[in-house]
């Protein structure tokens, strides 16, 4: 008798896990988390056919908060801003690369995988504005989207500052990290790196800016580190004209041996990326430069 009773209870709790079962079968077949696709856009597919397909680089205009900075209070990038950024960073920035190194491999094993656009900038408490940011040698977050408009796309000075500066700077730092400059360059300026305290050791205004100069740096930033010095001197170089690169180093306060000093590391700048990638800075340079001239008639809007 109980061991019927026992069998009876058995077969009566299979019975409700198949029941149980059964229903679970159901409510999945019509689950609610269904992923849903969303319809792409013109700029998706200029971004596809343009950036993921030959280069491998996605381009992330729309507010992602796992993409964010969550320190600071940023807004998304406007649609048009986006549209004038991509069109212009391909057209200053990656056709160059590709014409230079003869095509575009070198950009699609180097170039980071991600891009990211910020309508607003961060700005630190010590009130330096923030215009780029690189994480892990694969992402580059770049920001101030707000101010890129009809007019200022057409200045090269604000766009080299706002953005192109900062892109070869942060690119520099990738390359660096897989494949190392020599350590001759950090001691040409050794002793003089000053880590965090570069901002108040060297402000922004002709008196700071001439005396990095005439301590060797190419700006206030490049004294943080010699890393940072590296990039700053690489982006400063190839997105400048030799004037504007030889005023730089003229400014009041400065001092030939300071100037000595640059020089001296933009020598070793110039030949790492010869030898290590097969770039000429020179000819880099010369390819941007020239198509500075067509930013007045060059259609930032239009997508194909």
């Amino acid at each position: 008798m109980k061991l019927s009773n026992k069998l009876f209870m058995l077969l009566t709790s299979c019975g409700v896990l198949f029941s149980a079962c059964n229903k679970e079968d159901k409510l999945n077949s019509n689950s609610v988390f269904v992923d849903s696709t969303i319809p792409k856009n013109a700029l998706d597919n200029y971004l596809y056919k343009n950036y993921i397909l030959p280069y491998n680089v996605e381009i992330l205009y729309k507010y992602v908060d796992k993409e964010s900075d969550m320190s600071y209070r940023l807004v998304p990038a406007p649609f048009e801003s986006s549209i004038r950024l991509s069109k212009l960073m391909l057209y200053l920035v990656m056709e160059p690369y590709s014409e230079v190194t003869g095509g575009k491999e070198f950009l699609k094993n180097n170039f980071p995988k991600l891009i990211t656009f910020t309508g607003s900038a961060p700005i630190q408490t010590n009130g330096v504005m923030i215009l780029g940011t690189a994480e892990s040698g694969t992402k580059v977050s770049l920001y101030n989207l707000l101010e890129l408009n009809e007019t200022s796309g057409k200045n090269p000075a604000f766009l080299t500052t706002r953005f192109f500066k900062t892109v070869h700077h942060e690119f520099q730092h990738i390359l660096n990290q897989n494949k190392p400059y020599p350590s001759n360059f950090k001691e040409i300026t050794g002793t003089g790196y000053v880590e965090d305290d570069w901002n108040a050791k060297y402000p922004a205004n002709a008196t700071g800016i001439g005396a990095a100069i005439a301590a060797g740096f190419i700006s206030p930033y490049a004294s943080k580190a010699d890393t940072e010095d590296f990039a700053e001197l690489y982006s400063f170089y190839v997105t400048r004209s030799q004037a504007d690169f030889d005023a730089m180093l003229n400014v009041e306060n400065s001092t030939a041996a300071g100037r000595a000093l640059i020089l001296s590391k933009l020598a070793i700048v110039k030949n790492y990326m010869k030898s290590e990638w097969g770039i000429d800075m020179d000819l880099l340079r010369a390819n941007i430069l020239a198509r500075y001239p067509n930013l007045s008639t060059f259609d930032q809007t239009t997508l194909n």
